[in-house]
């Protein structure tokens, strides 16, 4: 699966759940979708690519889990 296949499926799923996303959770959901290797490092870069991008936003009042929610002024409409 490249990057943008994986970038996809992860746009599309924090779009249909708006909850919080770690890097945990991103492993989960490639590996439902047949990703054979969802690397913890892939996952979390992932994440972090998205949230430069403006998708997601850092929630980082426990500093000691890092978690990312759907920015609604960016990536929240349907």
């Amino acid at each position: 699966m490249s990057a943008a296949d994986r970038l996809a499926i992860l746009r599309r799923a924090i779009r249909d759940y708006e909850g919080v996303w770690t890097t945990r959770m991103v492993q989960q959901l490639y590996r439902a979708r047949g990703y054979a290797a969802p690397y913890r490092r892939t996952a979390k870069q992932d994440l972090v690519t998205l949230h430069r991008q403006g998708l997601l936003v850092l929630d980082d009042t426990d500093p000691g889990r890092r978690v990312y929610r759907l920015n609604h002024a960016h990536g929240g409409a349907r």
